[in-house]
């Protein structure tokens, strides 16, 4: 009797501990497991995997229609590939593309010509959100100078060591050494640090070449290149005299007519969906009052005397600000309308002043 107890009480402890392991198996794969997905996550996701396939076949179809035309025209698409990877060994693309770059560089004159700053001191400001819509505001900037057929020399100030511009900026390749070499110079220091340092050497400079205007004066020309000599320090901007200093902001009284060759236009690296109003203009006024001799004035795009917004807002994004500039140098200092019209979206449903819209005619309305 003694020995069939033991056996009963073997067998309750064997089974409690298979419960123990069961039900701890079963807790862990309910903690491993991840949350059941929604139903309108699950059409995101069959969504998003059916614009994949989209994508996989149209790519293909890209490569079939690429290799069909090079068999019409006779071309082996294997030995072109081969002669590419041959080039970038021997750094034949590269010398290609740098000697474009430095043809339109001298064919803009790009150191006769206005300079464009992104000053990049509003982040604490700003959420997390916004200050990635600013990094990639600034990379769209940056690829519009490089392929503009008249680059500027563009500064990027405040972008220090650690912060959220910068580690977002820093996932782009060849960040941010070869930006500099398309004259794109992201400066760690502020606006004042930057511009201040650079304002003030242009006065000792002056003085210089009135005592030696031998060898200081084709050194100046050497250096009038405006290219930092070490992009890793990001040697401060070289400037003219008499230089001048404009913050854009659509709060100032004064309203650009022009563009000044001897100007930096300073943009307010700022995206806050309307919400940080003023935050420009008084960051201008503050600088000004604060430092003597980093005088800034403020101006505004003529955007109300050309066109008519119809209740659409008249807040730019940074990239749109500058490559609005840029459209004007392009067009000869000539056609604000045309620069603007060119680059702001067609969802702003803006028309330039005195343009008429095709209407219906009344009288021939009644005849048909």
């Amino acid at each position: 009797m003694e020995k069939s107890d033991d056996k009963i009480s073997q067998s309750n402890t064997a089974a409690a501990s298979v419960d123990a392991t069961t039900t701890k198996e079963q807790n862990t794969t309910k903690e491993d497991d991840p949350p059941a997905l929604s139903k309108k996550a699950l059409k995101r996701r069959k969504r998003w995997e059916k614009a994949l396939e989209i994508k996989k076949r149209r790519k293909e179809q890209s490569k079939e229609i690429r290799r069909i035309k090079a068999k019409n025209e006779g071309r082996d698409l294997d030995a072109e590939r081969e002669q590419q990877k041959q080039n970038e060994k021997e750094g034949k693309g590269w010398e290609r593309r740098e000697k474009l770059w430095n043809d339109r560089c001298n064919k803009g004159n790009i150191d006769e010509s206005f300079r464009v700053c992104f000053d990049c001191n509003f982040e604490d400001q700003m959420t997390w959100k916004e200050v990635n819509s600013l990094s990639l505001q600034l990379r769209y900037a940056y690829a519009m100078n490089r392929k503009s057929p008249m680059p500027l020399h563009v500064h990027v100030t405040g972008v220090k060591s650690g912060c959220d511009t910068r580690k977002h900026l820093e996932k782009i390749d060849g960040f941010p050494d070869r930006w500099a070499g398309r004259a794109y110079h992201v400066h760690e220091g502020s606006l004042e640090d930057v511009f201040g340092s650079a304002l003030s050497n242009v006065v000792t400079s002056k003085d210089k070449d009135d005592k030696q205007e031998g060898d200081d004066a084709a050194k100046s020309v050497g250096e009038e290149d405006g290219t930092d000599k070490d992009d890793s320090q990001q040697s401060q901007p070289k400037l003219r005299p008499n230089h001048q200093l404009v913050y854009l902001t659509g709060d100032s009284e004064n309203t650009l007519s022009t563009l000044d060759n001897n100007t930096t236009y300073i943009i307010g690296g700022i995206v806050d969906r309307n919400r940080l109003k003023r935050a420009a203009i008084e960051r201008a006024e503050a600088i000004g009052s604060n430092n003597s001799t980093l005088p800034i004035k403020t101006a505004r795009l003529p955007l109300d005397e050309h066109f008519d917004f119809k209740g659409s807002t008249r807040v730019l994004t940074c990239n749109h600000v500058f490559e609005i500039l840029l459209k004007y140098r392009e067009n000869g200092y000539k056609d604000w309308g045309g620069a603007v019209m060119s680059v702001l979206p067609d969802r702003k449903d803006i028309h330039e002043k005195g343009e008429t819209k095709d209407e219906p005619n009344k009288d021939e309305e009644g005849k048909s």
